[in-house]
Formats: structure tokens, C-alpha cells, sequence
């Protein structure tokens, strides 16, 4: 078996860690909703999940994102005046220039993309897990 690595996995790796789990059992990637669970503390839910042969899945969060698209692609100067800027702030600041300058958002959903993708990859190398692109 191999995960399928497309549209739909890519979305479900940018809602968080704890919302979707990777099946080993049947190599794919469900919402923590539709695995059942009849344990309240999160510590031993983890530990039941796990026994049931889930990982919990990567997640990657708005600013990583978008840190990278500005590392990769923006002028020297603007990340210079980003970088110091954390969490919230920096998000705003990033769509303020994405808004206001159209050269900064030019390419910005093709590195999303590309970056979800060579992202999860790694995650998969790093637990062994066999995919192929769809």
C-alpha cells in the first residue's frame, strides 16, 4: 500500500496535528472524528490511537508557509522587516504586503502547493511510509 499524496491530503495537513491521524492499517489519513474514542484524557487518547496502528498527521501552520514564501522569494529588505515579526503580527504584516503589492503574492499558491507537497514527503520518508503523487 502507499499514501496517495494530492489536493485533498494537502488540505488536511494545514488543520492541525490533532485533527487528522495516519492509518497504517489502511494508509490513509482520517479525522480524529471518525476514529472512535472512548477516552477523555489526551494523553492515553494518543496512546490509544497509536495502538491502533495511528500516527498523528504533519501539520503545517499559516506562518510556516508563509515564512518560507518569504524567505524564498521576497527582496531582501522586506525580510528583514518581517523576521522580527511573530504569530499574529507577522501574518497581518504578510497580508498587508501580499495585498498591496502584486509582485509579492505572484507565485504565492504555487509555492503553497509545492511546498505542502515536498513537506509531506519528508514526513513520509521520515516514518516510513510509502506514497506516490497523484
Amino acid at each position: 500500500m502507499k499514501l496517495i499524496i494530492n489536493s485533498e491530503l494537502k488540505n488536511k495537513c494545514g488543520l492541525g496535528a490533532s485533527e487528522y491521524w495516519f492509518s497504517f492499517k489502511t494508509y490513509t489519513v482520517e479525522s480524529i472524528s471518525d476514529i472512535n474514542a472512548d477516552v477523555d484524557d489526551e494523553n492515553i487518547k494518543k496512546e490509544y490511537y497509536e495502538s491502533l496502528g495511528y500516527i498523528p498527521f504533519l501539520s503545517i501552520s499559516n506562518e510556516e508557509i508563509m515564512r518560507s514564501f518569504v524567505n524564498a522569494k521576497c527582496s531582501a529588505k522586506l525580510s528583514n522587516e518581517l523576521h522580527p515579526l511573530k504569530g499574529e503580527e507577522f501574518i497581518e504584516a504578510f497580508w498587508k504586503y501580499y495585498n498591496a503589492y502584486p509582485e509579492f503574492k505572484e507565485g504565492f499558491e504555487q509555492f503553497q502547493n509545492e511546498y505542502a507537497t515536498v513537506r509531506i514527503a519528508r514526513w513520509c520518508n521520515d516514518n516510513d511510509i510509502d506514497y506516490y503523487f497523484e
